[in-house]
């Protein structure tokens, strides 16, 4: 599973976070909470049918990382209360395509096998997930990217 190696232009995304290591399944259970209830308080989105799971943060002491479950939104888009506002800054990035149910597998396959190998390591700044258009977790339409931002080595 070889990545696709694609620059991306800045972007915001405003959603729900959570901070901790996801031992309970406690991402799943954000964006169960977050699409329903409070998904339809964003203004601005870019493109209301994609969503984003993004990172950063990450303490390889503890464990613990922020994700934000949420939508990419338009610059001036105001942040509704209880949400935070991340901004993406320009980047390269290797990109994964995957499934949900994989989605551990494809963070393996990036760090431990394809990074150590390749002619990249890992930059600074958030990875995330890609929830195009064509995922619908309720058809089971699982197909997801997951963007790792990278640098020559």
């Amino acid at each position: 599973m070889n990545p696709q190696i694609i620059t991306r232009p800045a972007f915001v995304v405003i959603g729900v976070k959570y901070q901790g290591r996801n031992e309970n399944n406690e991402i799943p259970q954000l964006w169960d909470a977050f699409l329903p209830d409070r998904a339809a308080e964003i203004t601005g989105k870019v493109n209301p049918n994609v969503a984003y799971g993004v990172e950063d943060h990450y303490d390889a002491e503890t464990g613990e990382f922020d994700y934000v479950a949420g939508f990419e939104v338009s610059a001036d888009t105001p942040t509704p209360d209880g949400m935070v506002r991340w901004q993406i800054p320009a980047q390269t990035y290797a990109v994964f395509k995957g499934s949900l149910p994989r989605i551990k597998e494809m963070y393996a396959h990036a760090y431990r096998q394809w990074l150590p190998q390749s002619n990249y390591r890992r930059h600074s700044g958030p990875e995330f997930e890609f929830y195009d258009e064509d995922f619908t977790p309720c058809k089971d339409k699982l197909d997801m990217y997951l963007y790792i931002p990278i640098i020559r080595k």
